[in-house]
């Protein structure tokens, strides 16, 4: 009897859970954490013209599901720039520099684009694969001196389930983390800006 009503008790649940682990579109918002950089004074207070831009061409990162029943869009319709320029702008402020909005006209500058940002999580035989890839491009100018890089990361993990919104917003704001934080390693760059 007992075992009857562990069962029942057991199938209740599982049904009333399942609706709310059901698939669904998912749009995400980016929000890195405080970008780790070295804290040394390098800048000497030069100042510095940063812009942070998102040139992808379509706002969409990938799709979550399985081919043969069901796939959701994986989207990321807010401008992740301001973010971003802010995480940055106070990084830079920790190594010295004195940071103002992009200009034309001016000598030093800073110019963040995030090129690429991909994230897709489909059914395997065995598992579900998820791969989430992110790319960055910098180019740093001072006066006619100028250095480009591109920064990426590339994660994959397996697990049980798709991967729903919420870990989907923590793989790429881990991944963007790890992006910025590679840039601000970057002494080439930071050395050219602070000539």
């Amino acid at each position: 009897m007992n075992t009857r009503i562990l069962l029942t008790t057991a199938l209740v649940a599982l049904l009333t859970s399942a609706p709310g682990c059901s698939l669904k579109p998912q749009n995400l918002r980016i929000a890195p954490e405080v970008v780790k950089a070295v804290q040394a004074p390098i800048g000497g207070g030069k100042s510095v013209g940063l812009r942070v831009s998102d040139s992808r061409a379509d706002k969409k990162l990938g799709e979550v599901g399985d081919p043969d029943r069901k796939m959701v869009d994986v989207r990321m319709d807010a401008d992740p720039s301001p973010v971003i320029y802010e995480r940055l702008k106070q990084a830079m402020i920790g190594l010295g520099f004195s940071v103002e909005p992009y200009n034309d006209t001016m000598d030093r500058t800073l110019d963040i684009k995030i090129v690429n940002l991909q994230l897709k999580s489909i059914k395997k035989p065995l598992t579900f694969e998820t791969v989430l890839r992110a790319q960055v491009g910098a180019r740093a100018v001072n006066s006619n001196a100028h250095y480009d890089r591109q920064f990426n990361v590339k994660t994959r993990k397996d697990g049980v389930a798709p991967s729903y919104e919420k870990e989907s917003t923590m793989l790429v704001n881990t991944a963007m983390t790890q992006v910025l934080e590679d840039l601000l390693a970057d002494e080439e760059l930071f050395a050219l800006l602070a000539r």
